[in-house]
């Protein structure tokens, strides 16, 4: 792999931030760094199933982390199971858009894998590239200034003069922000989903019997748009049909 980067965990203060529960969040720190550390090991000496089953410990466990899922498809990836190493790349990427490291490897899986990433128009991409995290950091920055501008306005009416192109700019910001929450909304809706067997046919219905449409290898990535049953409606490319739920793994 051209960018296979073996990633160090989180800061054990970092992680005293995050947690909360005081004590608790302590232990729940330090185990953190234990097994992310136990699992850096087995990657290192090669040992891809012990590395797995720690990084995946730590999902299950709700410790839904860039490093974890990084290095958890980092594993995958080593092990030759395409479709959880891409499934955790996405995850990955999902949290950190602009990350280069999980862009490279995520393209090199899906370049083995055999299949191509979505597209997106590109305002709908810029908008993806920014996490919904961050979008929701803009959001409320620019509610509380456009807030405090108001404050501002009615204490001080001298000022005003200087503060008028302000609440303008500030909804500009604030509308944009909500405009990229909006778009990561609908991408939660309809998620993304990777197939995690292939090749798999996509048949015309929701039953075993129906045509098959066309046949996508472990690995691709399709939008779900709706759930009957056990199988799913998927859209890939300008094909839509169905597949059995459990050869998808949604994402996020």
């Amino acid at each position: 792999m051209s960018r296979c980067l073996h990633r160090a965990g989180f800061s054990l203060l970092a992680l005293l931030i995050l947690l909360p529960g005081g004590a608790s969040g302590a232990v729940d720190a330090a185990r953190y760094q234990a097994v992310f550390a136990k699992a850096s090991r087995a990657y290192d000496e090669n040992r891809m199933e012990e590395a797995i089953r720690d990084w995946q410990s730590l999902v299950d466990a709700g410790q839904r982390l860039t490093p974890v899922w990084f290095n958890l498809g980092n594993a995958y990836y080593r092990n030759g199971q395409l479709g959880n190493a891409i499934h955790a790349y996405r995850q990955a990427w999902y949290l950190s858009p602009r990350d280069p490291d999980i862009r490279a490897n995520l393209g090199f899986a899906a370049q083995t894998a055999g299949i191509a990433l979505p597209s997106h128009p590109a305002l709908v991409a810029w908008m993806l590239d920014i996490s919904r995290r961050e979008w929701l950091q803009a959001a409320s920055l620019f509610f509380w200034l456009a807030t405090a501008t108001a404050v501002l306005w009615i204490l001080f009416p001298r000022f005003r003069a200087i503060l008028r192109p302000l609440p303008w700019a500030l909804a500009a910001l604030l509308l944009l922000s909500m405009a990229g929450l909006l778009v990561h909304q609908q991408w939660i809706q309809r998620p993304e989903c990777v197939v995690m067997e292939g090749p798999s046919s996509v048949l015309s219905g929701p039953f075993e019997a129906a045509t098959p449409l066309l046949s996508i290898p472990e690995g691709t990535i399709v939008r779900r748009t709706a759930q009957r049953g056990g199988w799913s409606e998927i859209r890939y490319d300008s094909t839509t049909g169905w597949l059995p739920s459990a050869v998808l793994a949604a994402v996020p």
